[in-house]
Formats: C-alpha cells, sequence, structure tokens
C-alpha cells in the first residue's frame, strides 16, 4: 500500500504481483484440519464440523487457514464457509480446542447425512480451479494434537485421548 493512504493502488497491487514467486508457491504443503463446534450454550444450534484447507510451514507455529467448508445437518454444506468460521473463532468458540481427527469428522458428518470426502474433495478440486495446479497435501497435519492439547491445556478443558 502507498505510505500516505489506506487504500491500495494499481500500483500497489502489480508490485505484489510481480513479487509472488508462482513457482515456489507450486511446492507449498497443506493439509485438511477438522473444527468441531458444539454451540453448548444454545440447545436450538447445532453441530456443525468445519473442514480447513491450510498451509503448513515448517518454520512458523501456527497454519495459515484458508478455504472452508461447513456441515450440518439441517443445513447440509456451506461451500463458502470463510466468514462462518472467522465468526466463531472471534466469539472464542471455534479454535485448536475444537481440532477432531477425521475419523471424527467422518463419523459426525455421516451422523448428519453427509459424506467428508465430498467436503474433501471440494475444497481441493476448488483450490485446483483457482490456481491452476493442484496442492500438495499432507496426509495428516504433523502438529494438530499438539495444537488441540496446548489449546485445551490453556483453557482448563480435560485433555483428549
Amino acid at each position: 500500500m502507498t505510505e500516505t493512504a489506506k487504500f491500495w493502488t494499481r500500483e500497489d497491487v502489480a508490485r505484489l504481483l510481480n513479487d509472488i514467486d508462482y513457482e515456489a508457491a507450486k511446492e507449498k504443503k497443506r493439509v485438511l484440519n477438522y473444527y468441531r463446534d458444539e454451540n453448548n450454550e444454545y440447545a436450538t444450534l447445532e453441530v456443525a464440523v468445519f473442514i480447513v484447507l491450510e498451509w503448513v510451514q515448517d518454520d512458523v507455529k501456527e497454519n495459515v487457514k484458508s478455504s472452508t467448508v461447513r456441515g450440518t445437518e439441517r443445513m447440509g454444506w456451506l461451500w463458502d464457509a470463510f466468514n462462518a468460521r472467522k465468526r466463531r473463532e472471534e466469539y472464542g468458540d471455534l479454535g485448536d480446542h475444537c481440532l477432531i481427527s477425521e475419523g471424527e469428522a467422518r463419523e459426525t458428518l455421516r451422523e448428519m447425512g453427509l459424506d467428508l470426502e465430498e467436503g474433501k474433495r471440494y475444497l481441493v478440486d476448488s483450490f485446483t480451479k483457482v490456481n491452476g495446479y493442484a496442492p500438495v497435501m499432507l496426509p495428516v497435519d504433523p502438529r494438530w494434537e499438539n495444537h488441540r492439547d496446548a489449546e485445551r491445556k490453556r483453557l482448563g478443558l480435560p485433555s483428549k485421548e
């Protein structure tokens, strides 16, 4: 951005696009993580599972979250759930303490009548369509259990075994 204004100019955008290393971007490792949103405090709200495509960086502690889908029994799939996830995060209701395994996500979604593979496929296909290449996917997030357990400990919640 320019130094004096709080908006992007054409020159700012051009400079940003020229600075992107597109070949290096193709090698970035990504993973799908699953977050169960309990909505415990409200009997009228239902459980949701968020599937989030995240960029895993070796030299950075936190993953960079991007595309998100949300599954609920009543509403089915919300294919563009980025803002829904951000709102739940802002209230502290959705975070690393909500991380669940792929198996737990699969079972929860199955009980809702939804197929986990459908959500996963949508995220990967959307990424490929937008970027022109498929993401390099890790089978699991190497740090998800540490993230979940550290956050649950910080919040004084029982650890999941």
